[in-house]
């Protein structure tokens, strides 16, 4: 393997498109200095240098200038990667998403051995993976294709010293699309105004969550309050509602932030028991309404996606309104048109 000087009379790195290239009979093997820059738990400086002198000529005598800045950082259920190489004043950067940082120390070290010496070139349809890109197909046996560039053939595949065949990405693949569907679990406490009589309760559920998307499948319960009416012999009645709640709608996202924006149905039963009689009695009226509301959950990057807390807002609007009454009908109480609500809500998502 032969040697390139990274100066001025070389116009460009064709690994990386920074315009520098070298004469055909010298190539450059040295390393510039190297920054590194990862989160806590991953490989050190020191195992980035190794893994890129893997890739390179050992004997190679030292000569390259400028400087090489390589940054990793989770993103999602994997990691982004930047690579940006100075010289001759002049950056160029490079970004990767990758499974792991060990896979983003092997992808940073193929791209930079890629920059020193061009003899390591990919080949000509290896480019940096966009966001969200589709899955890649797998690929079909046979012989690898010969990279050309402008001058005659480059070194076949065979002769590139890639990483290691269990790497969860090669610098330059495209980063695996997100999962289309997931599950999720969520609970949390929920207050209410108007409508009912009720004013706290709890809902649980489960449903599905897509990137731009969720629909969810639940159960509310509006625990139980007493209205009374007052008189020479006071008299109530104590409510409770049990009610299944189906939501759904498109979801927006901003980094872990997410803006479920959400209309929905609730069924269920509307309890009352009168209070304060001889003989009291208990009714059940069918319970309806129609929802529309909007929410903000976090969902931090450290939790890698299964974890979700944030809050829901909906206004509530009766589809029955039930009165009940108290012997000699005296109304006890009347559901309301509209309620407005809020809940907390904490989520778990899978797989």
């Amino acid at each position: 393997m032969g040697r390139v000087s990274l100066s001025r009379c070389a116009p460009g790195l064709l690994g990386l498109g920074l315009g520098v290239s070298a004469p055909a009979t010298t190539r450059a093997a040295a390393l510039p200095s190297i920054e590194w820059d990862a989160p806590a738990g991953c490989p050190d400086a020191e195992v980035l240098r190794a893994e890129i002198s893997r890739h390179l000529d050992p004997a190679a005598a030292s000569g390259a200038t400028g400087s090489i800045r390589v940054q990793a950082r989770p993103d999602g259920a994997g990691w982004h990667v930047a690579v940006a190489i100075a010289t001759d004043g002049r950056t160029q950067e490079r970004t990767l998403a990758v499974a792991s940082c060990d896979a983003a120390v092997r992808a940073a070290a193929f791209v930079i051995a890629i920059a020193v010496d061009p003899a390591q070139r990919e080949p000509e349809d290896v480019v940096p993976a966009p966001p969200d890109p589709p899955t890649p197909s797998p690929p079909k046996p046979g012989p690898e294709p010969e990279a050309v560039s402008e001058g005659g053939p480059a070194p076949a595949l065979a002769e590139v010293e890639a990483p290691p065949a269990d790497a969860p990405l090669a610098p330059g693949s495209r980063a695996p699309r997100r999962r289309a569907v997931r599950g999720l679990v969520y609970v949390g406490p929920g207050v209410q105004v108007g409508m009912l009589p009720v004013q706290a309760g709890l809902a649980v559920g489960a449903g599905l969550v897509w990137p731009r998307a969720r629909l969810t499948l639940g159960y509310a319960r509006w625990f139980t309050t007493e209205v009374w009416r007052p008189g020479e012999l006071p008299y109530g009645a104590e409510f409770a509602v049990h009610a299944g709640q189906l939501r759904g709608g498109p979801v927006l996202r901003a980094g872990p932030l997410e803006l479920p924006l959400q209309a929905g149905l609730e069924l269920g039963a509307l309890q009352a028991a009168g209070l304060g009689g001889e003989r009291n009695y208990t009714a059940t009226a069918l319970w309806g309404a129609a929802t529309v509301g909007a929410g903000l959950m976090w969902a931090p990057r450290a939790s890698r996606g299964f974890f979700a807390v944030g809050l829901l807002a909906e206004a509530a609007f009766a589809l029955r309104r039930p009165q009940f009454v108290f012997e000699g009908d005296r109304e006890i109480r009347r559901v309301g048109p509209a309620a407005f609500r809020g809940f907390l809500q904490v989520e778990a998502r899978f797989p």
